[in-house]
C-alpha cells in the first residue's frame, strides 16, 4: 500500500509542478531538442511506428491472446481486469487532459505530419502501453514456464514501453514530463490492479461459483 500512495503522491507533485512552474516546460523543450538532434541520423519512420498499425497490433494481440488464455483457464476476473485496461486508461485521459489543459510542444518541434489537437498531459500512448504491457509482463512472469522465452517476452515488453514513450518525445508531440507523468500514473494503476487481483480474486471466484450453481 505504501508503494501505491507514494506513486500517487509523486504524480500529484509532478502535476502541480507542471501547472505552477513554467521552467518545467522550458526544460521539456530543451530535452526534446536534445533528443531530436542526437537521433537525427535515424529515419523518421522509426519513431512513427507507434502511430501506425504496429501500435494497434501491440494492443489488440495481447488482448486477444490473453483473452483466449483466460477463457480457457476460466480466469474470469483476470479476463475482466485485463480487458478493462484500454477503457480505464482512455477514461483517465478524458478526465485529466481537460483538467490540466497543458498545450502540446510548439509545432516547430513536431517533426511529423501528425499534429494532435488534444492537450498534452498525460501521454495517452505511454499510459495505455505501460498499463497493458505491464500486465502482460506480470502474467508472462507468472505463467510462462520456459525461462528463455520468458526473458525474451519480458525484454520485448520493457523495450516496447520505453520505445513508445521515447517516440512521443522524439516526434515532438509530447513533453518528456507528459511521458513521465503517464509512467508514474501507469505504475499506480498497475499496483492497484495487482493488489486487487491478489486480495479480492477469491471473492469473485466464490461469486462466480455461486451464480453458476444458481444458474444466474
Amino acid at each position: 500500500m505504501k508503494k501505491i500512495f507514494s506513486l500517487l503522491i509523486l504524480f500529484i507533485i509532478l502535476t502541480a509542478l507542471i501547472i505552477s512552474c513554467p521552467i518545467i516546460t522550458q526544460w521539456d523543450r530543451s530535452i526534446i531538442i536534445f533528443i531530436q538532434q542526437k537521433l537525427s541520423f535515424l529515419p523518421l519512420w522509426i519513431p512513427m511506428l507507434p502511430d501506425c498499425i504496429l501500435y494497434t497490433a501491440m494492443i489488440v494481440l495481447p488482448l486477444v491472446g490473453f483473452g483466449v488464455f483466460f477463457v480457457k483457464k476460466r480466469l474470469w476476473v483476470d479476463l475482466i481486469l485485463f480487458c478493462s485496461v484500454p477503457l480505464v486508461t482512455f477514461l483517465l485521459n478524458c478526465i485529466i487532459k481537460p483538467i490540466i489543459k497543458r498545450e502540446r510542444p510548439p509545432i516547430e518541434l513536431q517533426i511529423t505530419s501528425i499534429h494532435p489537437d488534444s492537450f498534452s498531459y498525460v501521454s495517452s500512448h505511454s499510459l495505455v502501453t505501460i498499463c497493458l504491457w505491464g500486465m502482460v509482463i506480470w502474467y508472462i512472469n507468472k505463467f510462462c514456464k520456459n525461462n528463455k522465452l520468458k526473458i525474451i517476452l519480458i525484454s520485448t515488453g520493457i523495450l516496447w514501453i520505453i520505445f513508445v514513450g521515447l517516440s512521443r518525445i522524439w516526434l515532438g508531440v509530447h513533453n518528456p514530463t507528459d511521458v513521465l507523468g503517464a509512467y508514474i500514473l501507469g505504475g499506480f494503476l498497475l499496483c492497484c490492479y495487482f493488489i486487487f487481483l491478489k486480495k479480492y480474486k477469491t471473492i469473485f471466484k466464490l461469486l462466480f461459483q455461486i451464480s453458476k450453481k444458481l444458474k444466474i
